[in-house]
């Protein structure tokens, strides 16, 4: 499906390790916090805000740092290498006014709402002069984060990335690989972590990170920005539910939550990908772009399906 290679190593968590790891914040009070609420006016406008300033849940904004530029700039003047000017569009999707709340601890409702404004802002991003729209949200520092307070961000880009488009072309060779890939984990079952009436969460086969897991519309469900209310309260139900397992895999564990769609226009089907981290990457990694993941996937299924 992505041409990822990945090598399981269950003995590497045994390997000794000499280094603690630990991230101290400036402030856990929010009192220099741009996204808390009162501080409306650190941002950039709100493009959307759910309520007054005095109440509202949902804000969403540009980015003040952006990783790409609206601005309608030149590309450099290398003629050895390929280039593309970086034009695009990033947005903030701060989905709490509390700067110590977490998503695992909003109720399903709240997910649902969060759900909304996102398909609503992707679909704005790709109304707009870009291939491709990259909806992540990181919890933690070792997944990214750099404002303790809870976001999501989105970033347009003027093309499609490469593993995006390696995965767009596999499905339409195949007559949708990603619908086959469900059905034979549906027959097979053991890397299933969760099922609901329209959604299937399972541990990836090549998956990258230990306890990796994919949540997945049934049906051939071309983009996120398609998926019904009905099909959202659904998909939110699960989401709740893997979250509650995934910040049980250890204590202040970090993760990512990426929503992968297609290219815009092309068939797809659109998943979203989890992935804690558990350890990090290293120059086998870097050198390779191959994987080494010390847990298995069945193993990281029969977790998730654990209900203790």
């Amino acid at each position: 499906m992505t041409g990822d290679l990945t090598l399981y190593a269950e003995n590497r968590k045994n390997r000794p390790y000499e280094f603690v790891h630990h991230t101290k914040m400036k402030t856990g009070t929010g009192e220099n916090c741009p996204f808390c609420g009162g501080h409306e006016g650190w941002t950039t406008e709100a493009v959307y805000q759910d309520g007054a300033d005095a109440d509202w849940q949902i804000r969403v904004f540009p980015n003040m740092f952006p990783a790409v530029s609206e601005e309608n700039r030149e590309a450099g003047s290398e003629t050895f290498y390929e280039q593309q000017a970086g034009i695009g569009r990033h947005e903030v999707v701060v989905d709490t006014r509390e700067h110590l709340e977490t998503i695992d601890t909003f109720s399903e409702e709240r997910i649902d709402r969060i759900l909304a404004v996102l398909q609503e802002r992707s679909h704005a991003l790709q109304e707009e002069h870009t291939a491709y729209v990259q909806i992540f949200k990181n919890c933690g520092p070792s997944a990214g984060m750099s404002i303790r307070h809870s976001h999501w961000q989105l970033i347009g880009l003027p093309l499609v990335p490469k593993r995006i488009g390696n995965m767009a072309e596999k499905m339409k060779q195949a007559d949708c690989l990603f619908c086959k890939m469900l059905l034979h984990e549906q027959k097979e079952k053991i890397r299933i972590a969760s099922e609901t009436k329209d959604f299937l969460a399972i541990t990836p086969y090549a998956s990258r990170f230990p306890y990796e897991v994919w949540i997945a519309p049934k049906l051939h469900r071309r983009s996120f920005c398609e998926m019904t209310p009905k099909e959202r309260k659904d998909l939110t139900h699960i989401l709740w539910a893997l979250l509650q397992r995934i910040v049980g895999i250890r204590e202040e564990i970090g993760y990512n939550i990426c929503i992968i769609d297609g290219p815009k226009n092309e068939d797809f089907h659109w998943h979203i990908e989890i992935l804690p981290r558990i350890g990090g990457f290293a120059g086998f990694e870097y050198a390779t772009e191959c994987y080494i993941n010390m847990v298995l996937p069945e193993k990281a299924a029969e977790y998730y399906r654990d209900k203790k």
